[in-house]
């Protein structure tokens, strides 16, 4: 039997507490290797969140990317113009 991993991980954080959401992220990434990403409002939590980078969870400070929720946002507006651009070209 073959059994999958995820290759990206995601914790969406807006409330709560960083450090369970990266202790769920290094997991991620100790049992399978996933690229790791945590999510929300980056001003938030960028102070914590490098603490915690800088003692604890270390060993993931440079694989961890901090995408901030307006950034998401913005890729999803514009994959949905691309998609509907797409469609009215008859490209899809």
């Amino acid at each position: 039997m073959v059994l999958s991993v995820p290759t990206y991980a995601f914790e969406v954080q807006v409330g709560g507490d960083v450090f369970h959401a990266l202790g769920k992220l290094k997991h991620a990434h100790d049992l399978w290797n996933s690229r790791v990403f945590l999510v929300g409002h980056s001003d938030q939590f960028d102070v914590k969140a490098e603490q915690l980078l800088a003692g604890p969870f270390h060993e993931i400070k440079t694989e961890l990317k901090i995408i901030d929720v307006s950034d998401l946002n913005r890729l999803h507006e514009l994959k949905r113009e691309v998609r509907e651009t797409e469609e009215k070209l008859y490209l899809v």
